[in-house]
This record gives C-alpha cells, structure tokens and sequence, in this order.
C-alpha cells in the first residue's frame, strides 16, 4: 500500500476521533434537533418524505451523478465550491442572529418556527463547512475510487445544503409574513 494512503486513512482515524468523541465539538445533538425539523406538526411523526427529500435523495442524486453520468467534481469546481460554502457560512451566521431574537417570541407557532429555522442554520453551516474542507481535500487527491467517492460526499452534501437554505428562506419568509398581519 501507497505510504501516502496510510498516512491519509491515519489522519482520518483522529478526525473522526476528534469528531466524535470529543463533547466541545461532537455534533449528535444538533443532528437530532435537524432531524426534529422533520417532524410532522400535526402527527408529531417524524415525516418519511421530508427524510427522503432532505437526506436519501441527495445521497442518490450524487451516486447517479458521479457513478452513472460519471460526474466527478474537479479541482476548478472544487474550488469554486470551496469559495461558495466560504461565503454561506457568514450570511447563515446573520439569518441565526435574526432568529435568536425571534426566538423569545410570546407566539409559539412563531417560536417554535424560529427555533427550528435556526437549527436548520446551524446545520447549513456545519454542512457547509464539511463541503468546504471535503472540497479542499478533494484538490489533492489523485485517486480515481477517492475523487468519485468525494464527489459523491460534496454534491449530496451541496444538494442538502440548498435544501435548507430554501427551507429557511420559506420560514424566514413565514416569519417576515406572519409578523406583518400582526
């Protein structure tokens, strides 16, 4: 085995320690939260097609990209990706700062809206800044199964980030709307 994919897989062991057994950055519960988002108002079920849109689709819309249309992000667009989620992460950090004060709300249909936007904020930004560093690594990479596999990490993970990002704009927009007729 190449030494340099030895030390790549040794690398990776202590991120994923670090990612996962350290509690100041293990992120289990805001992907709970993010999952809550999904849940059905009126059933409180957690809604099998908002599952599907926001996280198996993606995934499956990445495979056929890079596995069958053979699709595989390349340094220039790594690049280009690695800039936009560099930019998304500030503009999200402004929507979360909005919805902190909407957050104390007396109304608790806009409470609980605000509450859910800014865990979908927070989890646009984490996704935006794994995408960036999965960006900058793909930059380096010059195996064929590590660029397709990449690939297929960063466009579902792009793909997910859109997703929120529309969602969020909706509620914001819900929000902004709501306030109005007040």
């Amino acid at each position: 085995m190449n030494d340099k994919y030895i030390w790549i897989i040794v690398t990776a062991i202590f991120l994923i320690m670090i990612l996962f057994l350290n509690r100041k950055v293990r992120l289990f519960a805001l992907a709970n939260e993010q999952l809550k988002v999904f849940k059905n108002a009126n059933k409180k079920k957690t809604s099998l097609w908002d599952l599907l849109c926001f996280l198996v689709f993606p995934l499956l819309i990445a495979i056929i990209l890079v596995y069958k249309l053979d699709f595989i992000v390349d340094d220039d667009l790594a690049n280009l990706l690695t800039t936009v989620f560099s930019i998304i992460c500030p503009i999200l950090f402004g929507f979360a700062t909005i919805m902190i004060g909407k957050i104390d709300s007396q109304n608790r249909l806009e409470k609980r809206v605000a509450e859910e936007t800014f865990v979908s904020i927070v989890s646009s930004t984490v996704l935006s800044l794994i995408a960036a560093i999965i960006a900058i690594v793909l930059t380096q990479m010059d195996s064929e199964i590590c660029l397709q596999f990449l690939s297929t990490i960063i466009l579902a993970l792009s793909i997910m980030i859109v997703l929120l990002i529309l969602l969020i704009t909706k509620r914001t927009f819900y929000l902004y709307i709501d306030h109005n007729k007040q």
